[in-house]
C-alpha cells in the first residue's frame, strides 16, 4: 500500500510539473522556467514533418529563446497529458502538444535526482499530417502572400493611384486582415504588397472583386512583363 501511495504521489508531482512548468514554459517561451524541469544533459530526438530531429538541451533552449512564443503569436496552443507512470526513481510521461501547424506526440523520461524529478530524455514525433489536416489549417487557415511588380517609367502616377484604390477597398473586405502597399527603398519602381486573408476562399473573393479586376486591367502595359509575381507565405514555426 505504501508503494502504491508513493507511486500515486510521484505521478501527481510529475503531472503538476508538466502542467505548471513544461507546458507553461513552452507556451510563454520562458527558457528560465523550462530549464528547471530539464537535466542539463538531456537529449532530444525524433522526427518533424518526416525529417530526423536531434538536439542537445543548450541548442533547444536557444531555439526557444529566439522564436516567437505561441502566447505572443496568438496562435492556438494545447498541452495534454495522456499518461504518466512512475516506478521508484524513474518515470515516463506520454503527452501531446499542439502549436502552430504541428501536433507533437511525445515520450518524456524522468529521473528523480536529489529528491527532484527531472526530464532526462525527450522523444518527439510530429503527427499533424497523420490527422488528414494540420491543426493550423483547421484552427487558423489564414492565407498570407507577397505580391510584387515593377512599374515601367512614365506610368508611376497611374499605377500608384490604382494601388491606392486597391489598398483602401481591400482593407474594407470582411475576409481581408491586412493589405499593405510598399515600395522598395532603393528601387522606387518596385512595388511590394503584403496581404493576409482569413482563408483561401477570402483571397479568391478578393481577386474577383470589381476593383481588383479593374486594377489588373489598369496595369496592362504599365508594369514589367505585364507580370505580378505572388509568393505565398507561411509562419516560421520552430520545433517544440
Amino acid at each position: 500500500m505504501e508503494t502504491q501511495t508513493t507511486q500515486q504521489r510521484d505521478v501527481h508531482l510529475i503531472s503538476q510539473l508538466l502542467e505548471n512548468i513544461y507546458f507553461k514554459g513552452i507556451f510563454e517561451g520562458d527558457t528560465a522556467l523550462l530549464s528547471t524541469v530539464y537535466h542539463p544533459a538531456t537529449l532530444l530526438f525524433g522526427d518533424v514533418k518526416g525529417q530526423p530531429y536531434a538536439k542537445n538541451l543548450k541548442d533547444y533552449l536557444e531555439g526557444v529563446k529566439n522564436r516567437q512564443s505561441p502566447k505572443d503569436s496568438g496562435n492556438p496552443f494545447k498541452g495534454e497529458i495522456l499518461s504518466v507512470k512512475a516506478v521508484n526513481s524513474i518515470a515516463y510521461a506520454e503527452v501531446k502538444v499542439t502549436m502552430y501547424d504541428f501536433i507533437y506526440q511525445e515520450f518524456l523520461s524522468f529521473h528523480r535526482i536529489d529528491g527532484k524529478w527531472l526530464l532526462v530524455n525527450k522523444m518527439i514525433s510530429d503527427i499533424a499530417d497523420e490527422t488528414g489536416e494540420s491543426f493550423k489549417k483547421e484552427q487558423n487557415p489564414k492565407t498570407s502572400l507577397m505580391a510584387t511588380m515593377t512599374i515601367l517609367p512614365g506610368f508611376e502616377n497611374q499605377v500608384k493611384k490604382g494601388l491606392d484604390i486597391m489598398e483602401n477597398e481591400s482593407n474594407k473586405e470582411t475576409g481581408c486582415q491586412q493589405f499593405v502597399v510598399t515600395f522598395q527603398k532603393d528601387s522606387p519602381q518596385k512595388v511590394i504588397v503584403y496581404e493576409v486573408y482569413d482563408d483561401d476562399k477570402a483571397f479568391e473573393l478578393h481577386k474577383n472583386a470589381g476593383y481588383s479586376r479593374d486594377f489588373f486591367e489598369l496595369v496592362k502595359g504599365k508594369i514589367e512583363d505585364d507580370k505580378i509575381e505572388v509568393v505565398y507565405l507561411t509562419e516560421l514555426t520552430p520545433v517544440l
